[in-house]
């Protein structure tokens, strides 16, 4: 049984959610401006890593703004710079006061969530997502939490691959750091 299934999976969907609403760059491009139909669709994509069915977005906003603190913790993370990321994590855990629930829908297994499941959508979300990151800072895994390094690309990535040494958020920015290398040499 594999129990750290939700926390990981609630770990991707807040690099996901932080990486859709906090990073400057992607891929080489600055981030684009989201309307209101956008903002769904990046929180319901990244909350379809914990579920696999897009729930409904009841605050996209709050998502949003989530995502950009969530971003800036990881940042910080990446920088080695864990006071300051706990800081930003501390404060977002207790604003969506977060705390352990056990919960069990149907005859499905118990799961355990770290927002109460008769609150708001935005809030046991973020603190699920919360709780997910400070579970990285304090744990062993904080080594493979990453950020792209190719030019113009600040995505952070956990790095899932055995051997622990991607560079990369995508092979989409892996070939266009080779391609620039070769035209350097050329």
């Amino acid at each position: 049984m594999d129990v750290t299934g939700h926390l990981a999976a609630a770990l991707d969907a807040a690099v996901a959610l932080a990486n859709a609403f906090g990073a400057p760059e992607r891929h080489g491009k600055p981030a684009p401006e989201l309307d209101d139909d956008g903002k769904r669709e990046a929180v319901a994509e990244a909350l379809r890593l914990v579920t696999r069915l897009a729930p409904p977005v009841d605050d996209p906003d709050r998502l949003a703004d989530g995502g950009e603190r969530l971003y800036t913790a990881l940042s910080l993370l990446v920088d080695g710079d864990h006071a300051h990321a706990a800081e930003t994590v501390n404060a977002l855990l207790r604003a969506t006061r977060a705390e352990p629930w056990l919960v069990q829908y149907g005859d499905e297994p118990w799961h355990l969530y770290f927002g109460d499941p008769s609150r708001l959508g935005a809030e046991r979300w973020l603190a699920d997502l919360a709780t997910a990151v400070a579970m990285l800072a304090g744990g062993d895994g904080l080594s493979r939490l990453r950020r792209c390094e190719a030019e113009r690309c600040d995505l952070v990535f956990l790095d899932t691959t055995k051997p622990g040494t991607r560079r990369f958020c995508s092979t989409s920015c892996q070939n266009r750091t080779k391609v620039a290398a070769y035209r350097a040499r050329s």
